[in-house]
């Protein structure tokens, strides 16, 4: 029997494990492996992947209790000591098995081929900040030495579209870098469709090597290659999507988060149910970076933190250059009452008003581009029988169908689809109606209105390939698109001077959600969607069309105004009254399973627990079904928890206990 001492290693296998027991296991090994270091595992019947997060000296075991050695190391030091920090936080935050977090940080380890090198150098830029723009750089940087315990590390930089925000990060980059040329910096963003423009922009200043791109659409060999990159110190600048944040950072000095309202930084439909905003606060933390959030129409919470001075308020007024007249964009409201029953065209209704098609034209004829949002994808909202008006659903998700350009009807919830003749689920007829407006029946009138206009559409649907929002941006910024109709992923961040005529479709069905927060996007969306045009270098005036059924709508008005303070001032008083953030804090408990019955009793058993439990700052709404209330054939049964301060720890038991079936996300997007 060998007498080598041996050592115990904890390791924690990237799969996922009830909360309620610990989230390691532990091996035997030879000697010390330090934490971070990727290992292949035992676990149960298989053999899994395992990250080592400690060890400690072997002992005499009672019970006669054998440990199992580890299979192999696959490489040693792959995370570092603030990833694990990072992923720990995460893990414990969002209460999300500690596997499944640090999953998120693994990229696919693939064999990365030898690019072909970049030789070119970026042209120099000689861009006079204006004086509020330097005044913003000079407090970002003056903090180069802070330490964690003194001033202010977070700020948040305020100003509207065109205001400049862009350049205020990438010379407070410039500026930093030249303090410490090793240092790294990322710039998150909330859509992949401006990433080809970001990547644009940097590469004016940085040199191609130097910069890192990390999002789901690029290929996996690209990823690992970059990754790479980012841990091995050469790259210095790093443009990603909310994924982002897990990337092996050796220096990190700044993190800027550009459009930080957007709702796409949470990722809500998978386990880590992280918020990427506040991964970055605490990565920030580790690294003692600074932090800058971006907007012209922040987040409500980070605007009131911003006035308590948790972050360091940086306004920027409406951008003023030296021989560049800055044009303005008007907001007008449409009323489509009089264009459906008051005043109907001759041709018919048309979802497009006349005041929207005049303003087409016009633009056409000038050859202005023109982006026309609208919030749903497909030819329509839902169908119904022309028969006997029976709702055309999904089987597996009893979610209404919308029809497809294909000539089928899809759900956007699953993978399913009719085929092209489907049948009433009630009298069998073949013959339906589509109801409401996508992006498709949008696409389709505008080319029937104007044959000759180039038209384009952007969803999730038609930017499934890993290049096409490099394509779309390259497209439009070329004018090979006149028309483009789009969905929110096209209602901000691209700055384009021929870009003169924004359309909002439908403003009536963006405000159809009844959530807490369903005013706040409506206002984001439309305000960012109206930031696209009037951008410096434009020689036309923008214009924005809102379309509405209600536009004496104290709302719409507000939006009109594009008074930012007087819509926060209105809604942080409303979320005071009901204790919303940022005054409370919520968390959304979700149950599901094939048995409806089962989902109820469970739903209700969980309840129980809960409200015995609650006190005076704890309060438990009883379950109701979800908003989408099946998917693929699952019942899904949800419980609202409204907490005035932190989540006491006597909660935190309850929620770690709970069984498979029930997924939980602290700081929703949504209560829906």
């Amino acid at each position: 029997m060998s007498t080598a001492i041996k050592n115990i290693v904890d390791v924690a296998p990237l799969v996922r494990l009830p909360l309620s027991r610990g989230q390691s296991f532990s091996y035997l090994h030879s000697r010390k492996l330090t934490p971070g270091t990727l290992l292949s595992i035992p676990l149960f019947q298989r053999n899994v992947e395992g990250i080592v997060i400690g060890n400690r000296p072997d002992f005499e075991r009672l019970g006669d209790i054998q440990l199992k050695n580890i299979n192999k190391i696959l490489e040693e030091n792959f995370l570092d000591k603030k990833q694990l920090e990072l992923a720990q936080f995460i893990s414990k935050y969002y209460l999300s098995p500690l596997g499944v977090v640090l999953k998120s940080f693994i990229p696919k380890r693939v064999k990365i081929r030898n690019p072909k090198p970049k030789t070119q150098n970026p042209k120099p830029k000689d861009i006079q900040l204006t004086k509020e723009q330097q005044k913003a750089v000079d407090a970002i940087t003056k903090k180069i030495n802070w330490k964690l315990k003194i001033g202010n590390w977070k700020f948040l930089l305020f100003g509207p579209a065109s205001s400049g925000k862009t350049e205020v990060y990438i010379h407070s980059i410039l500026k930093l870098k030249k303090v410490n040329s090793a240092a790294q910096f990322l710039i998150l963003l909330p859509e992949l469709t401006l990433t080809p423009q970001a990547l644009e922009r940097y590469s004016e200043y940085f040199k191609p090597e130097e910069i890192a791109v990390l999002h789901s659409k690029i290929s996996k060999g690209q990823f690992y290659s970059d990754w790479q990159k980012i841990k091995s110190g050469k790259a210095r600048i790093i443009i990603g999507s909310r994924m982002a944040v897990f990337a092996p950072f050796k220096k990190l000095a700044l993190i800027a988060i550009d459009e930080e309202q957007d709702i796409s930084f949470k990722q809500w439909d998978m386990n880590p149910r992280y918020d990427a905003r506040t991964a970055a606060e605490k990565l920030a933390q580790l690294h003692e970076a600074l932090i800058v959030f971006g907007s012209a129409t922040p987040r409500i919470e980070s605007f009131y933190k911003a006035q308590k001075k948790e972050y360091q308020p940086l306004k920027l007024p409406p951008l003023k250059l030296a021989g560049i007249k800055l044009l303005d964009s008007h907001i007008e409201l449409v009323d489509m009452k009089k264009e459906r029953w008051i005043n109907p065209p001759a041709g018919g209704y048309s979802p497009i008003s006349k005041k929207l098609q005049s303003e087409i034209a016009y633009a056409l004829k000038n050859k202005l581009q023109t982006i026309l949002f609208i919030n749903r994808q497909g030819m329509s909202t839902f169908s119904i029988c022309a028969d006997c008006r029976t709702v055309l659903r999904c089987p597996k998700c009893e979610r209404a169908l919308i029809y497809d350009n294909s000539g089928t009807y899809k759900c956007v919830h699953c993978a399913y689809k009719t085929s092209i003749t489907p049948e009433c689920s009630n009298c069998r007829g073949l013959s339906f109606t589509n109801i409401g407006l996508g992006t498709q029946k949008i696409e389709r009138e505008i080319r029937s209105l104007f044959p000759g206009a180039r038209v384009a559409r952007a969803d999730s649907q038609s930017m499934k390939n890993h290049n096409a929002q490099e394509i779309l941006y390259e497209n439009f910024k070329q004018g090979m698109i006149d028309v483009l109709v789009g969905t929110q992923m096209i209602s901000k961040g691209w700055d384009l001077p021929n870009m003169a005529l924004i359309g909002i479709i439908d403003g009536d069905a963006m405000l159809s959600t009844p959530d807490f927060s369903t005013e706040e996007r409506v206002y984001q969306n439309i305000i960012q969607a109206a930031g696209r045009v009037s951008r410096v270098g434009a020689k036309f005036p923008g214009r924005v069309i809102l379309q509405t059924f209600n536009p004496e709508q104290k709302f719409f008005k507000t939006i009109a105004s594009k008074d930012f303070l007087v819509f926060y001032e209105k809604e942080i008083k409303e979320r005071k009254n009901l204790t919303l953030p940022p005054f409370g804090k919520l968390i959304k408990l979700i149950f599901q399973d094939y048995d409806h019955r089962k989902t109820d009793s469970e739903a209700n058993r969980v309840f129980n627990i809960l409200e015995e439990k609650a006190d005076k700052n704890v309060k438990v709404f009883e379950p109701q079904n979800a908003f989408l209330s099946n998917i693929r054939g699952r019942f899904r049964k949800q419980i609202i928890i409204k907490i005035k301060r932190d989540i006491p720890e006597e909660l935190k038991k309850i929620l770690r206990a709970l069984p498979n079936g029930w997924n939980i996300d602290v700081d929703p997007i949504s209560i829906l």
